[in-house]
């Protein structure tokens, strides 16, 4: 299409050039007008062609110039190019006085040439410190600097599923904006539908914490259309497109934590987080709690925490299903991913 278009435009301009230039040197009377047209009109659509091709093999060629630069650069250094270009128009201004009007338009076009591509070379190799005097180092327009903080987080389905991100979210102490996959999204609508009571549960309370936030929360979230086909494993799209985007990864899986970390990507916690701000519970404190689902032990009850915390009760295997009861805490055991609480119903 742009060469057809290109080739187009030169048959115009050769079909008319031929007309006018036969008119003018043998004037309206020689006759020749028609075929210097005719002549100029082949011209044109075979030169026109030649040039299309010439000049979309250099878009191309300048196409792929600018796909492997950062994009920052790119900004930066075309207002480099445009100050550049402004410069040199102004040097080349007493040209206009002192020289012929086509010397001094042939000099000065050279000369803002060579001061846009200095501009361009100088200031996209400054970019970062460019962009950020400009204040334009904020998401999503480009990048100050990789993993800055104020880009916010990227979300796996174990922070979506906690129950204290709503929480956190509204105390202000994330301050930034979430980021959700799409195939995270889905992962948690496919636990939602889980025949197991507890996934479920957490998965739609995961869901209908996100639409809160989204709706009327203190941080934006943005859902992320970005796929990788080529990777199978969420937890690996998750660190690759972190990487990817240069954003922090938010979440509860110690595993997957540890592995990011090691491909660059920082991370952080959220359990741990809330561990760390969660009241104090020792042994003698009561707390409440709906047990959910019987004990690795026999006789046990396990139900959780507001935080997330696992409460197991010895001998609460007869309360599971039931009503939220009042437990007597017995002893506290911190773990890696917060903290598991021991209780009794005496």
């Amino acid at each position: 299409m742009f060469v057809e278009v290109t080739r187009m435009f030169m048959v115009v301009l050769g079909t008319a050039a031929g007309f006018w230039l036969a008119r003018d040197l043998g004037g309206p009377e020689s006759g020749v007008d028609g075929i210097a047209a005719m002549l100029g009109c082949l011209i044109g659509y075979v030169g026109g062609g030649v040039i299309g091709r010439l000049l979309d093999r250099a878009v191309g060629a300048v196409e792929r110039r600018a796909d492997s630069l950062p994009p920052a650069q790119v900004v930066a250094g075309s207002l480099g190019a445009v100050g550049g270009m402004v410069a040199g128009a102004v040097v080349s201004v007493p040209l206009v006085l002192l020289a012929p009007v086509r010397v001094a338009v042939a000099i000065g076009a050279f000369v803002m040439w060579v001061m846009a591509w200095l501009g361009f070379r100088v200031v996209g190799a400054k970019s970062i410190a460019v962009l950020q005097m400009l204040g334009l180092s904020t998401r999503p327009l480009v990048r100050a600097e990789a993993f800055d903080a104020r880009d916010g987080f990227l979300v796996d389905s174990s922070v979506l599923m906690d129950g204290q991100l709503l929480p956190l979210a509204r105390t202000g102490l994330l301050g930034a904006d979430l980021m959700v996959a799409r195939f995270v999204l889905e992962e948690v609508q496919g636990l939602a539908d889980s025949p197991d009571e507890t996934r479920s549960r957490r998965a739609h309370r995961g869901l209908e914490a996100l639409a809160t936030l989204r709706r009327d929360g203190p941080v934006r979230v943005y859902v992320l259309d970005d796929e990788l086909p080529e990777i199978a494993a969420v937890d690996s799209k998750l660190v690759a497109l972190a990487k990817r985007l240069e954003l922090r990864l938010l979440t509860n899986d110690g595993a997957l934590s540890r592995i990011a970390e090691v491909q660059g990507v920082p991370t952080c916690n959220l359990r741990r987080l809330v561990a760390d701000l969660a009241p104090a519970i020792i042994p003698g404190d009561f707390v409440r709690v709906v047990l959910t689902r019987n004990g690795r032990e026999r006789g046990q009850g396990v139900g959780h925490l507001d935080d997330g915390s696992m409460v197991v009760v010895n001998g609460g295997e007869p309360l599971v299903g039931g009503p939220e009861v009042a437990l007597r805490v017995t002893s506290v055991v911190p773990t890696t991913v917060g903290r598991m609480v021991f209780a009794t119903t005496e």
